[in-house]
């Protein structure tokens, strides 16, 4: 009875502690990736794969689900809790992680993506990629990634399918002038302060070049267009200042430069107008149809041939 009563203070501090609750599982899911990337990188060079062992990578993350709590059915004959309110947890998130070393002398970066909760959870490798990291697609992801953030919390308006369409495919680059101080004056009526606050957020992009970040909208001939202010070389420092569905027609009035390349690349887009003339002037020359030939003269039928004379008999001699 005495042993019991000294391991029992022992005994509740124990199930006290391991009870407690692991927020931070990051160190565990950084401990898997590495040992997954090794195993799947035995033809880099040694130097690469010391710096995977021992050298803190960047992590990257980006949300697939969110966490649905458990809902409560309604039943003939179990009467429903309407007290009941599930609480949604963010922690159980379903996100994907990645892991990003950057070897020096090696050209590229070496990636393990995976999928886990929000808190890295039950990560779980799927596989390792070298990737060449170019400093514009860089700036592009950067302000593609800003735009997506900016629909997401603010044009809740958006149907479903735009809203992934936005998160999950390719997004246009435009130089674009338009004048947002006269755009959205209406929208503003009954807000008077935050209207002040987007004219003085518009005055200190006065020296900023414009660019907007444009994906299709579900009707053909619409845009969804989020408008903000980067350097004036390309898209360094890009941050959102509205976001708007309107036109294709209205939007290309508005754009100086329209191309597949990022702003600042070298052998830059023609202006717009520039663009429609060259198109138009591209049209193919018309074909020249080649000339009938000639019918070939009709072959003159040869002349009859004269009958022959019919040869006169000799009276008989007996008749007269």
């Amino acid at each position: 009875m005495k042993i019991s009563a000294y391991l029992l203070p022992v005994l509740v501090l124990t199930v006290l502690l391991s009870a407690g609750c692991q927020t931070d599982y990051t160190e565990e899911a950084l401990q898997r990736a590495r040992e997954y990337t090794l195993e799947n990188t035995r033809l880099l060079p040694e130097i690469a794969r010391n710096h995977i062992r021992y050298v803190t990578p960047i992590l990257q993350t980006a949300p697939i689900f969110s966490h649905r709590p458990m809902s409560l059915t309604e039943y003939d004959h179990i009467s429903r809790n309407v007290d009941f309110n599930p609480v949604r947890d963010p922690n159980l998130d379903t996100i994907v992680a990645q892991f990003v070393w950057t070897p020096s002398g090696l050209g590229y970066s070496v990636i393990v993506i995976g999928r886990s909760r929000k808190d890295l959870s039950y990560w779980t490798p799927l596989k390792v990629v070298l990737k060449h990291v170019i400093l514009s697609r860089r700036l592009y992801e950067s302000a593609r990634t800003n735009a997506i953030s900016y629909v997401t919390n603010n044009m809740l308006y958006l149907s479903r399918l735009e809203r992934v369409r936005v998160r999950t495919s390719e997004a246009e680059i435009r130089e674009t002038q338009f004048d947002l101080e006269y755009m959205f004056e209406e929208q503003f009526e009954s807000a008077q302060n935050e209207w002040k606050t987007f004219l003085d957020e518009l005055k200190k992009q006065r020296n900023r070049k414009q660019y907007s970040v444009v994906w299709n909208a579900d009707d053909p001939a619409k845009r969804i267009v989020i408008t903000g202010f980067g350097s004036e070389i390309d898209l360094s420092g890009w941050t959102p200042s509205c976001g708007m569905v309107i036109p294709v027609k209205q939007l290309d009035e508005y754009t100086a430069e329209i191309t597949g390349k990022l702003p600042g690349e070298t052998d830059g887009p023609k202006n717009a107008a520039e663009t429609v003339k060259s198109a138009e002037s591209a049209k193919p020359a018309e074909t020249v149809k080649p000339a009938e030939r000639a019918k070939p003269a009709e072959t003159v039928k040869p002349a009859e041939s004269a009958k022959p004379v019919e040869t006169v008999k000799p009276a008989d001699p007996g008749r007269r």
